[in-house]
């Protein structure tokens, strides 16, 4: 490479980090300013020309939506109305979270903040949820929001860890949250004195982890390399994945068997069968949808990728909504979404060995971000501090930590006749305890569904005291768990180097084209 050559390209690179370098008409020092300089000195130097260009751009981002939400629905978006309540709950549960997310060695994950913010909003008397939104609305919110919980989980499911270990993946994922549940169930018929279809309600909602904060830690971790020797990441990941769906499915049933629309039937065998129907059900529509995609578009298609995004999304939520018109609460929609998106990503991997998932996994990341803070945000402005009492977060507490200890128990049982170390186990334990998605999902259909029933005021107690639990959940797991799973990974786990992982990748590509059929000569 010449002279003139490298001239140009560090000349380019400069240009990149200044403010408006080709910009002639602003004055020569506006145009020379580094975007990584600091503003001021006493702001710090974090507080960089680059930040402020973000900062700015996140308010024309809220300001541009509120604008079209204006001329979209009217009168409903101006202050003290419903939708700007909503939407300004949302920006702020958005921006307290990534705020609080990024203060160094806090490790605080995104969704503490969200809810949080939600929290602040209904107990300073600036927005009331329950009032003004409706049930209706956060139902259907709620359904939205679980079901890119479901896609993302879908994209996860690794085929080629469910081969190496299926049964220990299945029983990691199935036993802990099983036992947890029944500890739990216990625990609020006797600490809280729940009615024991209530208790077993609040066990299935409690009784999962949070798969979106420990995939997040664990895949932070695998991209330098932790744990990538016996590939515990994408183990982690699959049977974080099928125990979301394990809980959820838990939970249909338990609802199916408190909010029975069918007279005279108490048979608790006819419940289960109501259950393994919706699991069928699920399976099979999902599986029919995924084999359509896998078609259609054609992977030769310009744009077959966006399609098939759109394609995902679309056709998980006809999935959901369509089962909340059936059966009110069921799990054979989120199943179905699943499905879809596990069985269309093998199909897409069979016809195109070259196929990558990452555009997909970052597609439903960004969607995830979005969702996110209306899901935590909206169960954090349905409680209000008034109705609390010191004793009653008491006894919140003990039930947490009773299923806390129950599982981590089971976790590290799970996990003694494997190929594991004592300090890989240890940190399977430690991922296995992050909560906080599910909750914020499943927390207040209960009470939702009470509500509208209108049934005894004792059991709409319960019910209420059943969001305040998870609420508790989230605040004292998500952060806990995040924290520890990135302060005690590079301590427990092996880091492998960047050439065993391309040399790992390489042979794990030939094993793919080995698999591939000939042509015919």
């Amino acid at each position: 490479m010449d002279r003139d050559e490298e001239r140009r390209l560090d000349e380019e690179e400069y240009e990149e980090i200044t403010c408006c370098h080709r910009v002639t008409i602003c004055p020569l020092p506006i145009r020379n300013i580094l975007v990584t300089e600091p503003i001021l000195e006493c702001l710090g130097e974090s507080f960089t020309w680059g930040k402020l260009f973000e900062i700015a751009t996140n308010i024309g981002i809220a300001s541009l939506g509120w604008t079209v939400l204006y001329f979209l629905l009217g009168e409903t978006m101006l202050p003290r109305n419903d939708g700007f309540g909503l939407y300004v709950l949302v920006i702020f549960s958005r921006w307290l979270g990534s705020s609080l997310s990024s203060i160094p060695y806090l490790k605080l994950p995104p969704v503490s903040g969200m809810l949080i913010a939600g929290l602040i909003v209904r107990n300073s008397g600036l927005y009331d949820i329950r009032e003004n939104l409706g049930l209706a609305t956060t139902s259907k919110i709620r359904t939205f929001c679980l079901t890119f919980i479901m896609i993302r989980a879908g994209l996860q499911l690794s085929t080629t860890s469910l081969k190496t270990h299926p049964i220990f993946i299945i029983i990691l994922a199935v036993l802990p949250s099983s036992v947890e549940l029944l500890v739990l169930a216990i625990c609020c018929r006797y600490l809280l004195s729940y009615h024991w279809d209530l208790s077993f309600i609040a066990g299935t909602i409690l009784g999962c982890m949070s798969p979106v904060i420990t995939l997040n830690c664990v895949l932070a971790l695998a991209e330098h390399g932790y744990g990538e020797d016996k590939g515990l990441a994408t183990i982690l990941s699959t049977a974080a994945c099928i125990d979301s769906v394990h809980i959820i499915s838990l939970f249909a049933i338990c609802c199916s068997i408190v909010f029975a629309n069918e007279r005279g039937t108490t048979q608790w065998w006819y419940y289960v069968l109501f259950g393994v129907r919706d699991a069928i059900l699920g399976i099979v529509t999902g599986f029919v949808l995924a084999v359509c995609f896998v078609f259609f578009p054609h992977r030769g298609h310009r744009y077959a990728t966006w399609y098939r995004i759109i394609c995902l999304v679309l056709g998980s939520l006809i999935c959901t909504t369509a089962t909340e018109k059936l059966r009110p609460i069921s799990g054979a929609g989120y199943l179905a979404s699943l499905v879809v998106s596990f069985v269309s990503m093998i199909g897409w991997k069979i016809l195109s060995p070259s196929f990558d998932t990452t555009i997909f996994r970052r597609a439903a990341s960004i969607l995830w971000q979005l969702v996110q803070p209306i899901l935590v945000g909206v169960i954090g402005a349905d409680i209000e501090f008034a109705d609390w009492s010191l004793s009653r977060f008491g006894l919140h507490l003990s039930c947490i930590l009773f299923g806390l200890t129950a599982r981590s128990i089971v976790v590290y049982l799970t996990t003694v006749r494997t190929l594991f170390t004592w300090k890989e186990r240890l940190f399977v334990v430690v991922c296995w305890l992050p909560k906080g998605t599910l909750q914020a999902a499943l927390g207040p259909m209960t009470y939702e569904r009470l509500r509208n029933d209108q049934g005894d005021p004792e059991e709409l107690e319960m019910g209420l005291d059943i969001v305040r639990i998870s609420v508790v959940t989230i605040l004292l797991l998500s952060p806990l768990g995040c924290s520890l799973i990135t302060v005690f990974g590079p301590i427990l786990l092996e880091q492998t180097t960047d050439e065993q992982r391309r040399r790992d990748r390489q042979m794990s590509y030939l094993r793919i084209l080995s698999l591939l059929p000939t042509s015919a000569n």
